[in-house]
């Protein structure tokens, strides 16, 4: 349908001109993903107003009480806890950015951030949780906070990744001379539904969900046990053309590579040793580069003679070498009691699957791990295995990314608001590890998880007395538990 330009004139992102019996009328809309017609749909919100020549835009009347409704309001009771709590947890992370970046920019990326990690909230709904909170008192204190400056600021911010990088850099200082001084890379995919970003595009995954997607590839510290880095990526993009050019930004050496079974092939490993990257692999146990004749033997604990301690477990292992490969095999014998076990039932549960013959044919396989690694540094096997095992540490970044953030699809129109998001989202996730951590040296992870933590936290606020601002009441039971988290409400 043909529209004037006069009429283009008045069109913004996320609104439609529709001519409908002889007037020109403006609406916004939004765009959401439907999952059973596997494309993205249009939806009608509600009428903006209508359009002349002569007048330009001309506001419906309940657009404008919309508006009046929505007009921020002087607010003398406001959440505190959050605030607080936010800012203990990342107290090292808000100092650097402070150094990094000018204040007003940093205290909007910080109000986003810890409305993002309290509330999952959009960039439009930023304004009002601003108002209500106590951070309102400290951040942008001078100014209203709006969507679009917000917007602006995550733009800015997507701009300048040299300065984000440098950031990123400053908090490998953290880390200690510790034996566990290594960083672990790996990426996973996030469904977009935005159509005027030229990143997002269709692309292998492991749900063989193939929608449109971006990948984010991640660095993440085995020592401090979060995220360290990011970095946006398109959609099919595969993981190693792209992990050279990450260490490189970075400008690291201890990079190591941990997969994920499945993901050996010749062909991965010729590319991963032509960008000259460390490398930890395990082997599905029907990989013919395993050699399980050590195991076969009847005193195999004495021929081996190799064991460590893991998690309360004793692990034996072997070295060899096989096709120009570093290879070490790991038994668990709890583990391989549980999956003896475990196949035997089954042998009567589901008999046409497992049978007393296959059982013999993997009697020992059961309870090992195998691990194709490439190192720069020679490096004991209790490490190496360590270390994969800690790569479940970073599935659940993964999950917690998607699933606690609720960002598991993204909606940014533009590239670089996209980065500065991702930016937020990625303070918002070191704020959760720190609590995560906090709960499991508390010991208290099995009765608390961060989300748990984070709504208590809500609880607190912060009112305006003759003109003071006073602590609420809280429970002694909420202060001895803050208290083993070592977040003090009483100062």
């Amino acid at each position: 349908m043909y529209i004037p330009e006069w009429a283009l004139k008045h069109k913004e992102p996320r609104t439609e001109i529709r001519f409908i019996k002889g007037t020109y009328y403006k609406y916004e809309v939004q765009y959401k993903y439907n999952k059973d017609k596997k494309r993205t749909d249009k939806q009608t919100v509600r009428l903006l107003g209508k359009l002349t020549e002569a007048d330009g835009f001309i506001p419906s009347n309940k657009d404008l009480m919309r508006q009046k409704a929505e007009q921020l309001p002087t607010v003398d009771i406001k959440t505190f806890g959050l605030y607080h709590l936010f800012c203990s947890l990342i107290a090292p992370e808000i100092a650097s950015l402070m150094e990094n970046f000018e204040v007003d920019v940093v205290e909007k990326l910080l109000t986003f951030s810890m409305m993002r990690w309290a509330y999952q909230s959009p960039i439009k709904r930023i304004a009002n949780y601003h108002v209500h909170d106590f951070c309102s008192e400290v951040w942008c204190s001078k100014e209203k906070i709006s969507d679009k400056k917000i917007s602006d600021t995550l733009k800015f911010l997507g701009q300048n990744r040299e300065i984000l990088v440098a950031w990123m850099k400053s908090r490998l200082g953290m880390q200690t001379e510790s034996a566990n001084k290594f960083v672990m890379m790996d990426s996973t995919h996030v469904t977009t539904v935005s159509e005027k970003l030229s990143i997002n595009a269709k692309g292998y995954n492991p749900s063989f969900d193939f929608d449109k997607q971006i990948r984010l590839m991640y660095l993440f510290s085995a020592e401090l046990n979060q995220p360290i880095y990011y970095r946006l990526l398109n959609g099919n993009i595969t993981d190693i053309k792209s992990m050279s050019l990450c260490v490189k930004e970075m400008n690291v050496s201890d990079v190591v590579f941990i997969a994920d079974k499945g993901f050996y092939s010749k062909d991965n490993i010729k590319q991963l040793n032509e960008n000259e990257l460390q490398y930890i692999i395990p082997l599905h146990r029907n990989s013919a580069l395993i050699d399980f004749t050590p195991l076969e033997k009847a005193n195999f604990k004495k021929e081996i003679n190799s064991y460590f301690e893991y998690q309360g477990r004793i692990i034996w292992y072997y070295q060899y070498q096989k096709e120009e490969q570093n290879i070490v095999t790991f038994l668990d014998e709890k583990l391989r009691v549980e999956e003896e076990t475990d196949y035997l039932k089954r042998t009567h549960t589901h008999p046409e699957e497992y049978t007393q013959d296959k059982f013999y044919e993997k009697i020992h396989h059961f309870g090992t791990l195998t691990i194709v690694e490439k190192l720069k540094t020679k490096q004991e096997p209790q490490y190496i295995y360590q270390a994969y095992k800690q790569r479940n540490e970073i599935e659940i970044m993964f999950d917690s990314y998607k699933n606690f953030l609720d960002a598991d699809k993204m909606y940014m129109q533009d590239r670089y608001v996209l980065e500065g998001w991702l930016l937020a989202n990625f303070i918002a996730m070191i704020a959760y590890y720190r609590l995560f951590t906090r709960l499991k040296k508390a010991n208290l992870l099995d009765k608390f998880s961060p989300k748990d933590i984070i709504e208590i936290s809500k609880s607190i606020y912060q009112l305006k007395i003759r003109g003071q601002w006073n602590r609420s009441e809280i429970t002694l039971k909420n202060i001895d538990l803050f208290k083993k988290l070592k977040i003090d409400y009483l100062k």
